[in-house]
């Protein structure tokens, strides 16, 4: 932990130094920018001796003017520094500062948080136990990494809850690093616009407070007194923020289940319903995980509500038992408002991975609904920094080519349904949606980073980094891209993809000629998959296949009904 010498109090804010960068990056509130900032200044005088501000000398406890603060801006330091001169500065932010301090890995292990936010007192170290977190993320050789912060009691470990930011008091918090985002952002304000859009859960009116989303704050990091960047400290997916009824024990403390959290973190036919391989085995099963109930807590476990939606997922051959069941076991609304959200932000790793499905209570009533996390892979990014394909990232790629969720594309198929989809999408378009909003959200979250001064640390701090493969990061140019690609995406999706359905249009090409009799014919022989169609070819609504369609859309280019 840096020591109290070489943290300042300003103004009763705490500025930690960042020891690689030799400055003392402060956190106040944002109303203090563009003004000069008279604060008094304290420090260990038994390490620091000699403290110069501007080559104004300031004894620990003096006063001092910061004039004009803005972003970016640093003032001028010197100090000894036991038996050396210190050379540096103080600069400001209204970004929270968040410091790490400890040795840490894929294992948990005990450290200190200090979280100073703009608007509080003087931030003190918390106790708690950090890891690493991630997928690709936290592979060996990386250097940003993410973390899951548990805050601890010292003295017993137990449980110790915090409020931050004005969201929930937990003791279980996110720091989700961006790594491989070219923008930093695009997790944080997507998961907003997730939260800002999508319809509560289908329990939602008798439970209250149900939050299907994560909240969160950007904020900087120091790890061990050396600046890392800006991260998103935020509110994890788990069975308090979905309202899941908690598990009871009985007369002889054994668990009693109630409310389930399973999570798709990785990707197998299993996970996306195509075709399910195995069974479970305790806690996990090719590509889901239980996340609540912890086995380890109740030893033992819940599974059917998830396999038997997997299942009949995977089997239903017919459009009578799509239309009459898939809502039994899927929250329909909010599946709904899932599609049209991937689907606009080309969310290409949440589809199928990345999803949490949560069961209020399974001995009532076993729908799941759907919840997205890491949504980091959208808006044009690439997989990977290390490759570069612009078919794969292109707003103009249709989602019937990437997205292969079987209980999404399957509901596709029913009219009634695809026509309550894009009267949502349209309803969206007009507000949350709306093209000009959407730009905005990132443009304002970016705007911010530039000028508190935070976006320029990032880049300075990692733009060539292996983390993004030695590429250059400069949020600016960054968002112009994802401007440009906004803007292009949502033109494509109103001309191409959320379309008025045609009767008789079998082949999607918004015309109704021989070709879709041709289509039909293909079907009726076996030739052609009706799948392939979406929905199409059933074109009488009698979920059938027959020469009764046939007649149906000849009798439409022939001018009938």
């Amino acid at each position: 932990m840096a020591s109290w010498g070489q943290t300042l109090n300003i103004g009763g804010h705490r500025a930690p130094l960042d020891t690689l960068n030799h400055i003392w990056l402060c956190s106040v509130p944002q109303s203090f920018f563009g003004d000069d900032f008279a604060a008094t200044v304290t420090y260990g005088d038994d390490i620091i001796a000699g403290l110069t501000i501007e080559g104004v000398e300031v004894p620990s406890g003096g006063n001092f003017v910061f004039a004009a603060i803005e972003g970016g801006k640093q003032y001028a330091v010197t100090a000894q520094m036991g038996d050396s001169v210190f050379e540096g500065g103080i600069t400001f932010t209204w970004l929270p500062v968040v410091e790490l301090s400890g040795t840490f890995g894929k294992e948990y292990s005990q450290g200190y948080v200090t979280v100073s936010e703009p608007d509080s007192a003087f931030a003190e170290p918390m106790f708690a136990k950090l890891k690493w977190r991630g997928g690709t993320t936290n592979y060996d050789g990386r250097h940003k990494r993410n973390y899951h912060i548990k805050f601890l009691h010292e003295e017993d470990t137990t449980k110790d809850n915090h409020r931050f930011f004005g969201l929930r008091n937990d003791n279980s918090w996110i720091l989700d690093a961006g790594q491989v985002d070219f923008l930093r952002v695009r997790n944080r304000i997507n998961s907003d616009l997730w939260l800002d859009m999508a319809r509560k859960p289908w329990y939602a009116d008798s439970v209250s407070n149900v939050r299907n989303g994560s909240r969160g704050q950007m904020v900087e990091v120091l790890l061990n007194g050396e600046y890392v960047g800006i991260y998103n400290m935020c509110e994890p997916i788990d069975r308090k923020q979905l309202k899941l009824k908690r598990y009871e024990l009985d007369s002889r403390n054994r668990a009693i289940i109630h409310g389930v959290l399973w999570k798709a973190d990785g990707w197998s036919t299993t996970v996306n319903m195509s075709n399910p391989i195995g069974s479970p085995i305790i806690t996990l099963w090719n590509g889901f995980e239980i996340k609540y109930p912890d086995y380890e807590e109740v030893r033992t476990y819940h599974w059917r509500s998830l396999t038997d939606a997997v299942w009949f997922a995977n089997r239903a051959d017919t459009q009578y038992a799509i239309r009459d069941s898939m809502g039994y076991y899927f929250d329909l609304p909010v599946m709904q408002d899932y599609y049209i959200f991937i689907v606009a932000l080309q969310a290409l790793d949440n589809e199928c991975c990345n999803i949490y499905y949560g069961c209020y209570d399974f001995r009532t009533n076993s729908r799941l609904t759907m919840v997205p996390w890491d949504l980091d892979i959208t808006l044009g990014q690439n997989y990977s920094p290390d490759v570069d394909l612009p078919d794969m990232v292109s707003p103009e790629r249709y989602p019937a080519r990437w997205i292969s969720h079987v209980p999404m594309c399957d509901m596709l198929e029913m009219k009634w349904y695809y026509n309550e989809v894009l009267a949502r999408y349209r309803e969206l378009r007009q507000n949350q949606l709306n093209t000009d909003s959407l730009v905005n959200r990132f443009r304002t979250a970016i705007t911010e980073l530039e000028l508190s001064g935070a976006a320029a640390r990032e880049e300075s701090r990692w733009s060539g980094d292996s983390d993004i493969a030695g590429k250059e990061l400069n949020l600016s140019n960054e968002m112009d891209y994802v401007e440009d690609w906004i803007r292009r995406r949502m033109a494509y999706l109103d001309e191409y993809v959320f379309i008025d359905w045609i009767d008789g249009d079998v082949n999607g090409d918004r015309e109704v000629n021989i070709s879709d009799v041709n289509c039909l014919i293909g079907v009726i022989l076996g030739q052609k998959d009706a799948s392939e169609y979406y929905g199409r070819a059933y074109v009488n609504d009698d979920y059938e296949v027959n020469i009764a369609d046939v007649n149906s859309v000849i009798s439409k280019i022939l001018g009938g009904n």
